[in-house]
């Protein structure tokens, strides 16, 4: 396979052939870089802050097992058949129909890519006492957070091994620092809080749920689904839930977790190092999974251009402040990301049977799958207005799901529901 091969299957144009696939080590700490986020601590506080500590914990366990059910679900078919996130959208919802859900997925991930330089802005601004206008300080940390990626450096998901460590190391230096000392009182906490539980199943949810639906781009090196699977479990059960309840804890223990850094000694720089390195790492992987989305979506467009579009559309985000509160990004994620997955999960494990991702959808469009999606998105709003403690994930996407196949049952062809005409190679032609 020559150089210009190796290019396009790491952006994952192609499907990646078993001969280049890593097996479980490389995907396995490439997402436990990218989902141990010191977002999920920062979450994990606020979250205990609105429902008490211990729904706070049962919403951030119950959050994440249903967050790797379903991520699990989709990796488990993209890792077995070597499939970017855009890919596994084109052999369900056709090379142009892909588009809609490939999109909306790419703009969804810069914005957590600008929830992170907004955050790593303000941590910096606050710790170092810097009066500098916030905008250019987000501009500057969002290009430098972006340029591996850019210039290739990161070699996509490479970098986000780095992260795991860093935030161990942070974790544990604030639980024998902070947490030990009071370990007595943790759970004395108040019980209950002004958010439904529900809502804060939601919120745990939605951190992930962006990367969760594509992480076909990260599992796509896996030689088995089985491996996918359990690289799912250690991104979401073994990495991000523990720092989630790790926020939890913070806040249990009376500590707010911007304290961590003004202490203007050499722990609370320490910590401030290692949350710096996590939210670099976690923006490397949000613009490497838009990048590839975009440059599957569209071959003919090069990296550079892909990635630049990706990181400049996050910019945007960050300095028009659009993901500010994170508690209504994440909501809003758990009621639009959902349906998009329910359809995948349908296709593939109710009509495709035994044949898999072996042949693509048919037509280039495939109604069924887009008139399913929406409408799963829509009853998901519609739930969050009418029920504000409703669990939307569990709504939106059996719905979407169960929807797909009704219409692809009543008229196969018509809608280009089909997956017996093209394969893999021929619908990127």
């Amino acid at each position: 396979m020559n150089f210009r091969r190796n290019l396009k299957d790491s952006a994952g144009v192609q499907p990646l052939p078993l001969s280049q696939r890593r097996g479980l080590v490389f995907p396995a700490f490439a997402w436990l870089g990218f989902t141990s986020a010191f977002a999920s601590v920062v979450i994990g506080s606020l979250l205990q802050s609105k429902l008490g500590t211990l729904d706070a914990l049962a919403a951030a366990i119950l959050g994440n097992w249903i967050l790797f059910v379903y991520s699990a679900a989709i990796g488990f078919a993209a890792g077995r058949w070597g499939l970017s996130s855009q890919l596994t959208l084109a052999a369900v919802f056709g090379r142009w129909g892909a588009l809609v859900p490939g999109i909306i997925l790419g703009s969804l991930v810069t914005g957590w890519f600008a929830f992170h330089v907004v955050l790593t802005a303000r941590i910096l601004l606050q710790a170092l006492h810097f009066a500098g206008d916030p905008a250019i300080v987000m501009c500057v940390i969002g290009v430098v957070f972006a340029a591996p990626v850019i210039a290739r450096l990161s070699q996509g998901f490479n970098m986000t091994a780095i992260a795991f460590p860093a935030m161990i190391l942070f974790g544990g230096t604030v639980i024998a620092h902070y947490l030990m000392p009071t370990w007595t009182v943790l759970l004395d906490g108040p019980i209950g809080g002004t958010l439904p539980f529900g809502t804060g199943v939601c919120i745990a949810f939605g951190i992930f749920v962006v990367s969760g639906t594509m992480t076909g781009d990260i599992v796509r090196y896996c030689r088995t689904g089985n491996e996918a699977v359990l690289a799912t479990a250690f991104a979401f059960l073994l990495s991000n839930l523990p720092f989630l309840i790790l926020g939890v804890l913070i806040a249990a223990a009376g500590i707010r977790v911007a304290d961590l850094f003004t202490g203007n000694d050499a722990l609370s720089f320490v910590l401030l190092a290692l949350v710096v390195i996590s939210n670099w790492t976690t923006c490397d992987a949000c613009i490497s999974n838009a990048s590839v989305t975009l440059k599957s979506a569209f071959p003919r467009l090069s990296w550079i251009i892909a990635s630049a579009a990706a990181a400049l559309l996050g910019l945007l985000l960050a300095v028009a402040n659009a993901v500010g509160d994170v508690f209504g990004w994440a909501l809003f994620l758990s009621a639009i990301v959902p349906p998009i997955g329910g359809v995948i999960v349908a296709d593939y494990y109710v009509l495709r049977v035994r044949i898999g991702f072996s042949r693509f959808t048919a037509a280039p469009v495939n109604v069924a799958g887009l008139v399913a999606m929406a409408a799963g998105i829509a009853v998901a709003f519609l739930a969050r207005e009418a029920a504000p403690g409703a669990i939307t994930p569990l709504i939106g996407a059996p719905l979407a799901g169960g929807l797909y196949l009704v219409l692809a049952r009543l008229a196969p062809s018509r809608p280009g529901a089909d997956p017996a005409a093209t394969d893999g190679a021929e619908a990127l032609d």
